[in-house]
């Protein structure tokens, strides 16, 4: 049963999932797999973002996970996540939600990790990219007493399903080349593939969206889609960021259409430098208006000389209820995790 997005064509452009596509639009590490991608309807705008996607690697889709069979579940929990570029230890996040740290006491043995500015090492990057592309800088911070894990990596190691769609490069020379992106990681298996280019405002931005299913104690069947979405920062043009930002949440509410009656869940970074009061969160609580039963809004990133902001949210609609709140610590990000216990 397929939970797919809108298909309108009036405002987005819809590339068949299954057509052919080359460079960041193939899927690895098997070109069958299923990925539906949702492009802005402007032929200059896409020409653009071709730019950009020539110079990364194709989408991993790895949807299967390690454990055989799921226990029923009555609640998931689902963390988003802006791990700069490997500077957030993502395991031992992993390891402190095994054993319940964050979820009082109970393990979550089942969750979704949506991460954004998690990156991928390896030769799925192109080495090379025609002279004059858009590449932004590297990030690449040195953890102390570790080193840095891409995506796949992290995926791999701990049985995970994994939807990782890169939006950029992540700098133009490395002895290793890099991108950077988004991703889903899972321990239930992932279906109905979904990446979403957003309106090019800055640098490149693409949200990865898939669907997860599973039975409640009681036996009733559940399904949720789940959307990862970064937006962009610093804008000048066109009205100035705060317009750039509600347009690319238009086309993220756009692209996953407007029926209630597909339980979503969409979090990330929304860059949102006067939090509450943004154009973007607002747009977004229209269309998805389940709301926390707990009110927390902490900041959720910290930069130099003090510099703290509330960018990273959770918003829901089509479930049971929701509790969504900041985790105490960053893990060595410049973001901390934003935890959502979602009943159904």
């Amino acid at each position: 049963m397929s939970f797919g997005a809108a298909t309108t064509v009036l405002l987005l452009h819809v590339v068949a999932a299954g057509a052919p596509a080359s460079g960041c639009r193939d899927v690895v590490p098997d070109s069958e797999r299923r990925v539906e991608w949702i492009a802005p309807p402007s032929d200059a705008v896409r020409a653009q973002l071709s730019r950009w996607c020539d110079t990364v690697g194709p989408v991993l889709f790895e949807p299967a996970v390690a454990a055989a069979t799921r226990a029923p579940l009555d609640r998931l929990t689902v963390i988003t996540w802006n791990v700069h570029v490997g500077g957030g230890d993502v395991d031992a996040l992993i390891a402190r939600l095994l054993r319940g740290e964050f979820t009082d006491g109970e393990p979550a043995s089942d969750f979704i990790l949506m991460l954004q500015e998690t990156y991928r090492a390896g030769t799925d990057v192109p080495s090379n990219f025609p002279r004059g592309f858009p590449v932004p800088g590297p990030i690449a911070p040195a953890p102390p007493g570790r080193p840095r894990e891409d995506v796949r990596s992290v995926a791999h190691e701990h049985g995970l399903a994994v939807l990782y769609a890169p939006s950029m490069r992540n700098g133009a020379v490395s002895r290793v080349p890099e991108d950077r992106g988004n991703a889903i990681l899972s321990t239930i298996a992932l279906t109905d593939a979904l990446v979403i280019e957003l309106p090019l405002e800055r640098q490149r931005r693409v949200a990865a969206s898939a669907v997860v299913a599973g039975r409640t104690r009681g036996g009733a069947a559940w399904h949720l889609r789940i959307a990862n979405v970064h937006l962009d920062t610093a804008v000048f043009t066109r009205g100035g960021p705060f317009r750039a930002r509600r347009r690319q949440a238009e086309a993220v509410i756009e692209a996953l259409g407007a029926s209630a009656a597909v339980p979503t869940i969409v979090g990330g970074d929304f860059n949102t430098w006067m939090g509450d009061e943004e154009p973007a969160i607002a747009t977004m609580r229209k269309v998805f208006p389940v709301r926390s039963t707990i009110d927390d809004r902490r900041a959720t990133w910290i930069g130099m000389l003090g510099l703290h902001a509330r960018l990273d949210y959770v918003f829901a609609r089509g479930v049971k209820a929701i509790e969504v709140r900041r985790l105490p610590q960053r893990f060595g990000s410049d973001h901390f995790p934003v935890l959502a216990r979602v009943d159904f």
